[in-house]
């Protein structure tokens, strides 16, 4: 039997008693720590603000537990290298759970500021204070609902928004208004529901089901189940796939190269994960869910949406086929010709990995 004992935790033992094990939660302005990670990743691995914020803020309302963590879990907080979670989990591994989060100065690489840093985002809770509580008792917990209301506008008048002088005769055909809702019901290897709407600047706010305008101009919704019997994980609608290092699959938020030491260059592997964020691309549409037996996963995802696309000509004589003109990833539809490039081409995939 292998005795852990730390003089500092001994010491707070002998004081507190079983309080020892409990450590405040600094707070912390997620805002701020989200814009140095976003400063810091690479050009070719960019990510919404917005989808990294709702992540950590996540985590900030709801502390990942340390001794239930995954290492795909770790990964997702951003903070953590590969090198300090593969020490975290082989601590844990040798030693048995955490005791308390005062034991993370014993595990190889874990300095004060990233011990700091990751504080407010995890938790190590006992075995009683795991178990299972009903789908009233979720829906009642107040910190797994999230809503976000956002209104944008640039108070210089624009040159979009003028009336058309000379030859120039372009003009936006919304208002200069922009709105973001996003609702959230998440509880961490639980569950998640979510939708979000969005009217970028410059947009309609119509009602025009012929053109699949439904007041916002892009609505996304999603449901995700964690862990029902031999399923990792079950996603109907919106959802993200992080598998590899990006060469075919992998969506999500890779930091670059920057003066942190806590940063890593290997890209999160989370398997299927919601799409939460207003980008217009880079998700899929349809379902998806990762199988698992014994210590093999299988991930079968079929995706079935609508891309905005330019269209070319038509080839020969035959007029129901036309050449694609490129993919269209801006998300914006403030232009008639924007508009008309709007869902215009279809996109389906479907794979097993």
């Amino acid at each position: 039997m292998k005795v852990r004992f730390w003089l500092v935790f001994l010491i707070l033992a002998l004081k507190q008693g079983a309080a020892a094990q409990d450590v405040p939660r600094p707070a912390v302005d997620v805002e701020l720590l989200v814009e140095e990670l976003f400063a810091q990743q690479s050009d070719e691995n960019s990510v919404a603000y917005e989808d990294l914020y709702e992540t950590l803020l996540q985590y900030y309302r709801q502390p990942l537990d340390l001794n239930r963590a995954t290492r795909e879990e770790l990964r997702s907080l951003f903070l953590l290298s590969e090198n300090q979670i593969s020490a975290l989990l082989q601590h844990i591994s040798d030693n048995g759970r955490l005791l308390s989060l005062y034991e993370l100065q014993a595990v190889p690489g874990f300095d004060l500021l990233s011990i700091r840093r990751l504080l407010p985002f995890v938790s190590v809770q006992s075995l009683g204070q795991i178990g299972q509580r009903t789908w009233r008792e979720r829906l009642k917990n107040s910190a797994n609902h999230s809503l976000l209301l956002r209104y944008d506008r640039t108070l210089q008048e624009q040159r979009g928004y003028t009336p058309p002088q000379g030859r120039s005769t372009t003009r936006y055909l919304g208002s200069p208004d922009k709105y973001l809702l996003r609702y959230r019901l998440s509880q961490p290897r639980d569950f998640s529901f979510g939708v979000t709407a969005e009217k970028d600047a410059g947009e309609q706010f119509a009602w025009n089901p012929g053109q699949r305008l439904y007041a916002f101009d892009f609505l996304s919704a999603h449901a995700q189940l964690y862990d029902r019997g031999a399923f990792k994980t079950i996603a109907v609608g919106d959802y993200q796939l992080q598998f590899g290092q990006g060469l075919l699959l992998s969506s999500g938020f890779s930091v670059g190269k920057g003066g942190e030491t806590i940063t890593t260059i290997r890209r999160s592997q989370l398997g299927i994960r919601p799409h939460t964020s207003a980008l217009e691309a880079n998700f899929f549409r349809g379902a998806a869910a990762t199988h698992r037996y014994k210590r093999i996963e299988t991930t079968l995802f079929y995706s079935n949406r609508r891309v905005d696309a330019s269209m070319g000509d038509v080839l020969a004589d035959d007029t129901t086929l036309l050449t694609l003109g490129g993919i269209q990833t801006s998300g914006l539809h403030r232009t008639p010709t924007e508009l008309a490039n709007r869902q215009r081409a279809r996109e389906q995939v479907m794979a097993v990995t």
